[in-house]
């Protein structure tokens, strides 16, 4: 059940994005997949977050047209990064969750690069610049989102008491 549920998380993520992406700007620089990443390592399992990061990357590539395993490649290291900085640092102030999944987003793009290179493909410089923004961005976004997250679980919480 739970391999169901994130599949269908992935798949939802993924498709947001494209339409998203197609009717406003912003959203091509915020990266649904990653925030959901970020999600699973911070307040699920950090293993199954690199299963969602590989789940997720994969679709990424399949509904792209990308070769499999570009996005798959940097979203399980983002997933890795985020799990284990949960695992060692105390990540409850939200410049740290912003400074973690910017530092995520930036390491996943970067991976993405590194492959580009080693497989000889096409690399236009603009890339590292739009990596740099897709960080910031989905950085803010996942820390607004992660705010509201809590918020609701601390309303939720002090209901039941």
């Amino acid at each position: 059940m739970k391999v169901l549920f994130i599949a269908g998380s992935s798949f939802v993520a993924v498709v947001a994005q494209m339409i998203a992406g197609n009717s406003f700007f912003i959203f091509n620089f915020l990266d649904l997949s990653l925030i959901l990443v970020a999600y699973w390592a911070i307040y699920r399992h950090r293993t199954q977050a690199l299963f969602v990061g590989s789940t997720v990357g994969l679709l990424q590539d399949a509904l792209l047209g990308w070769p499999l395993g570009y996005n798959g490649f940097g979203k399980t290291i983002a997933a890795f990064v985020i799990g284990q900085a949960a695992k060692r640092f105390n990540i409850e102030g939200p410049w740290i969750r912003f400074a973690l999944i910017s530092a995520a987003s930036f390491l996943n793009a970067l991976s993405m690069l590194l492959l580009f290179l080693l497989l000889q493909r096409n690399v236009s410089v603009i890339f590292v610049g739009a990596s740099l923004m897709q960080s910031i961005i989905t950085g803010g976004g996942g820390v607004l989102l992660f705010i509201a997250l809590d918020a609701y679980k601390r309303t939720h919480t002090d209901k039941v008491s």
